[in-house]
């Protein structure tokens, strides 16, 4: 079985993308006359695109063990989100936003990765599978380019402020879950921009009854399939893995108070009630790094010094060093490392993976006191300088971090259905029966 992401974005906050859905390998082309289903804003949505998408959400469905929907209400669920989907590529073109070949590529690649082939080999078992490999890559090329028209259209209404993250630090959810992360399934029960009394009695009605059904044994992915307008319902519902801080602020609050295989709901919210499961919980770990204290002196080449002449500079400074004289004073006076020029070279604590390749490897076998060889990279040649190293807990510094990037994917996800019933209310679409 192939493997692909189940996402439909990037998670900045990881950022919510579906790249494809691992039932495309089992659709076949449809052999049937065809005819126009629906018109979005004047493109025509044809009959046998929408057989092509169910083909494809019916195996998906079957190969994670679930039982499909009847005809009518899966037909109804894929032509909604068909429908969705072309409004948002719409709205891709009309920003004149393209995804370049390479970038195309290397997604299929680490696709073919994944699944342990070449993309030479993965190309060949698409095809194999029904699929033309042509007709995969527009998919893949379109659900990326939805993917970015959210993160432009949605990501952009966000800011999370320097309080906001010292407020969730100081929450009693932020102690209680620091480093534990939740597999939460989900089901959405939709309402209308501005619905009336009826219609909220209505959802709300459907989702208690639901509720009951889920309370009496019923298999909540498959009732997810089958009845939630959530963007994963036909993933189960399976949100993935998230944080407390990642899961939409709605219902985070319910979670962490669920044991495993517990359940909350209906929660209302604009976009209709919610009902949610707690599947799974696992724990995370503290973050120590070694860090470097160390200072360099850097000359660059230039008009007036050539390579040769540079590296013949670097090795005299480093004999001066040798014979006593300090690293940092001739860095005030020679360094052409601006950014530390003034402080004698000082680079501060360093982490792994801050400084370029060949300078860390150089910095890393030197013992605290120790200069270095003159150490090519492509700023030109350093002379480095070792202080003194430690062990230090980044957790406090990741967790801010992390912080911030998840209460901007918690609103993010709680702002794009909303955004797409905007999109959604704003378009001109006719549905033909």
């Amino acid at each position: 079985m192939l493997k692909f992401a189940t996402r439909t974005w990037f998670g900045r906050i990881g950022l919510l993308l579906l790249l494809c859905l691992p039932a495309v390998l089992a659709a076949a082309e449809p052999r049937l006359l065809d005819r126009v289903v629906a018109v979005v804003d004047k493109e025509a949505l044809m009959e046998s695109e929408l057989q092509q998408r169910m083909q494809q959400v019916r195996a998906q469905i079957t190969d994670r063990g679930l039982r499909v929907p009847p005809e009518t209400v899966l037909r109804q669920q894929v032509l909604d989100r068909l429908i969705l989907d072309t409004i948002q590529l719409q709205l891709a073109q009309r920003a004149g936003m393209q995804l370049d070949e390479q970038t195309l590529n290397q997604t299929l690649n680490r696709i073919a990765r994944q699944n342990d082939m070449t993309l030479r080999q993965f190309s060949q078992a698409i095809e194999a599978d029904g699929m033309s490999f042509t007709a995969f890559r527009e998919q893949i090329r379109q659900e990326m380019l939805i993917s970015q028209v959210r993160q432009r259209r949605v990501g952009d209404r966000i800011q999370v402020s320097q309080q906001e993250i010292e407020n969730y630090l100081a929450s009693p959810e932020a102690l209680e879950q620091e480093g534990r992360e939740f597999r939460v399934g989900h089901i959405l029960i939709p309402v209308t921009d501005n619905p009336t009394p009826a219609e909220i009695t209505t959802a709300q009605q459907r989702a208690q009854g639901l509720k009951k059904r889920l309370d009496a044994g019923e298999d909540f992915q498959e009732l997810a399939v089958s009845s939630s307008a959530g963007d994963e319902a036909f993933s189960g519902g399976d949100l993935g893995w998230r944080t407390a801080a990642a899961l939409p602020s709605l219902f985070a609050d319910q979670v962490v108070r669920l044991s495993a295989g517990g359940m909350a709901g209906p929660i209302r919210s604009p976009s209709g009630f919610h009902l949610i499961k707690l599947l799974e919980v696992r724990g995370g770990a503290q973050h120590l790094v070694n860090q470097t204290r160390a200072r360099h002196l850097l000359l660059t080449p230039n008009a007036l010094r050539d390579e040769q002449a540079t590296q013949q500079q670097i090795r005299e400074l480093r004999n001066r060093i040798h014979r006593g004289e300090s690293l940092a004073t001739l860095a005030r006076e020679l360094s052409d490392d601006r950014g530390s020029k003034q402080s004698g070279g000082s680079l501060g604590w360093v982490s792994p993976g801050q400084m370029v390749p060949t300078f860390e490897q150089a910095m890393n076998n030197l013992e605290p006191g120790e200069v270095s060889q003159p150490v090519q990279s492509q700023f030109g040649w350093h002379l480095i300088e070792v202080e003194e190293r430690r062990q230090s807990d980044l957790t406090d510094a990741l967790r801010r971090q992390q912080v911030r990037q998840l209460l901007s994917e918690r609103r993010f996800e709680e702002e794009v259905q909303n955004w797409l019933r905007e999109i959604r209310d704003s378009t001109w679409v006719e549905i033909r029966s």
